[in-house]
């Protein structure tokens, strides 16, 4: 009898062991959220704060999509008016929101701890902003005034990159990567930005004008490359490395200042230096 008492006592700290550790699994699996809906309005979190949000019940049908996993993240879905928008964090403390209205398309992604991802589209005229930052990065893509367009923000490394677009339509493309690299990319009226920095320095590219390009690519720490067009077809580049100095624009005459070694150039109407 005493052995058949041990056995079976044996038997039931084993079945509290197993529930406890399936228990245990099932918590620390549960810093995972998802939504999807067309037509209401659905948020879903955790008691690990991880949280994901999608609202599409006004003007219906929409696509609101959004994926949340890890401690803190925070996916955030909001589309209107026959829109989609997609939003995903991944990593302690992600954030990731997307909006948009009138037939846009927002796609904002954010992987790596302390990563944030913006992309907006809040007027009307469509167009689409899509947003990636990774390793605790920060990217932001909109259109702030009708007219639709397309911004394209991405960021790496702690950087920030900035792609908005002003009215009008137009392409506004920003690339950063690296603590401190800021790429600063705006156009409206049509016209096409980028803007790329990495290594600390700043890139901006500024179009204003239909079928003008403004191109400014920085590099090294508190380098900077600015171009800006405001005239119609304009062309404007300017190249910095190695923390040199350069800015161009369609109105102004260039200035180049090389620094460390590297290089400072820039090509525009009012003439090219470097």
């Amino acid at each position: 009898m005493q052995t058949r008492i041990v056995q079976m006592g044996a038997a039931i700290a084993a079945v509290a062991l197993a529930l406890m550790v399936a228990r245990t699994e099932a918590f620390a699996a549960s810093d995972k959220e998802s939504c999807s809906t067309t037509n209401t309005d659905v948020t879903n979190s955790n008691a690990h704060f991880t949280e994901a949000s999608c609202e599409a019940s006004t003007g219906p049908p929409n696509t609101a999509t959004a994926h949340a996993s890890g401690d803190g993240a925070s996916a955030d879905s909001d589309a209107e008016d026959g829109s989609k928008a997609v939003s995903s964090a991944s990593g302690k403390n992600t954030k990731a929101d997307s909006k948009a209205e009138d037939g846009a398309s927002a796609k904002a992604t954010a992987s790596g701890d302390e990563s944030e991802a913006f992309a907006s589209i809040a007027v009307t005229g469509g167009g689409n902003a899509t947003s990636t930052a990774t390793g605790g990065a920060t990217a932001n893509a909109q259109i702030e005034t009708a007219g639709g367009g397309d911004a394209v923000a991405t960021a790496k490394d702690a950087g920030e990159a900035l792609s908005d677009i002003g009215g009008g339509g137009g392409k506004a493309t920003s690339v950063s990567s690296g603590d401190k690299s800021f790429a600063d990319a705006f156009s409206d009226s049509g016209g096409a930005a980028k803007a790329t920095a990495s290594k600390g320095a700043q890139g901006r590219g500024t179009a204003r004008a239909a079928g003008c390009k403004a191109t400014g690519s920085g590099s090294g720490a508190g380098g900077e490359a600015g171009a800006e067009c405001d005239n119609p077809g304009s062309v404007v580049s300017a190249v910095a490395t190695k923390g040199s100095i350069a800015n161009g624009s369609d109105t102004l005459a260039p200035v180049c200042t090389p620094k460390n070694g590297g290089i400072a150039k820039v090509r525009s109407p009012m003439g090219n230096c470097g």
